[in-house]
């Protein structure tokens, strides 16, 4: 595959209810599939929309008076047996288009924020959970992934990474290292220009490709696709392909192409090519010092 089209949804979600977001789901893989799409990349956990469980559950997610409520929302997770997962398998299958999609999942200690990577035959290629969890918000009631995951989709190294990961350059340079060519972003939060730069940086830094998807709304949206390439034979290049508004509803193909990418990847200077290992030991301290000490 030479050319990479990743079908963005910046869609509505309804808020926590499974089964409308399945048929909505449907509705937008098959759009998507007759746009073009190679693969299909939707929000964070649009499974439930990224909805709470209640008012103030974003502030507070351990509010002793929404007991009832909190526990309802956390027993909503599901698993990859669910006529959820296996209804996006199917249509997959069906329609020859892959899907990224995200939803609460079961997890061993709590739920967790998951994005699957299905293939054009409807087999999961990757399970991955959400590492950098938002733990001075709602996510703070999850348990958070151990581990970034690649996968060979058509012969392209996929990566993924959930929308908070996004601002830890590490996750993205992890999936580097483990041969991702293009990093997908399921994304659930406003999106200002630093976090849009952030995108754009992690394309160039690790000269790969990178896409992301996020619910509309004022201030939203802005669903976008970078790829790595920021110089050519006449020098500097833009390298956004794709950036879309914060409010309007739609599917947006982002092309990669593959070629060029891979001819850029063999020649340029960022990525694995001179990084200095020895030097980096600090990366794994675990100790937390001021300012960074936060309350759990």
């Amino acid at each position: 595959m030479s050319i990479l089209k990743v079908a963005l949804v910046q869609h509505k979600a309804k808020p926590n209810n499974l089964s409308d977001n399945l048929k909505l789901g449907f509705k937008y893989v098959k759009q998507a599939k007759e746009k073009g799409g190679d693969i299909v990349l939707f929000p964070e956990m649009w499974s439930n929309g990224y909805a709470p469980p209640f008012d103030g559950a974003f502030d507070n997610p351990r509010d002793i008076n929404f007991e009832k409520e909190r526990q309802d929302w956390l027993d909503s997770a599901i698993d990859e047996e669910s006529n959820y997962i296996c209804s996006f398998q199917k249509i997959a299958s069906e329609l020859k288009v892959g899907i990224v999609i995200t939803y609460l999942s079961k997890g061993k200690e709590a739920p967790q924020n998951t994005a699957l990577v299905i293939d054009k035959n409807g087999n999961i290629l990757i399970k991955y959970s959400k590492v950098h969890t938002c733990d001075f918000s709602l996510e703070g009631i999850l348990e958070n992934g151990l581990e970034f995951k690649t996968c060979d989709f058509n012969g392209i190294k996929l990566g993924v990474m959930i929308c908070y990961d996004r601002e830890f350059p590490e996750s993205a340079r992890v999936l580097m290292l483990k041969g991702a060519e293009i990093i997908l972003v399921p994304n659930a939060c406003d999106m200002n220009p630093a976090r849009i730069n952030q995108l754009s940086t992690r394309a160039f830094e690790n000269m790969t490709g990178v896409a992301m998807a996020n619910y509309p709304a004022k201030g939203w949206g802005q669903s976008c696709a970078f790829s790595p390439i920021v110089f050519n034979e006449n020098g500097y290049v833009d390298n956004k392909i794709l950036l879309a508004d914060d409010k309007t509803e739609d599917i947006f193909i982002a092309e990669f192409d593959m070629d060029k990418i891979r001819d850029y990847r063999k020649k340029e200077t960022w990525g694995n090519a001179y990084r200095k290992v020895n030097a980096y030991g600090s990366l794994l301290d675990i100790e937390i010092k001021e300012p960074f000490i936060r309350k759990q």
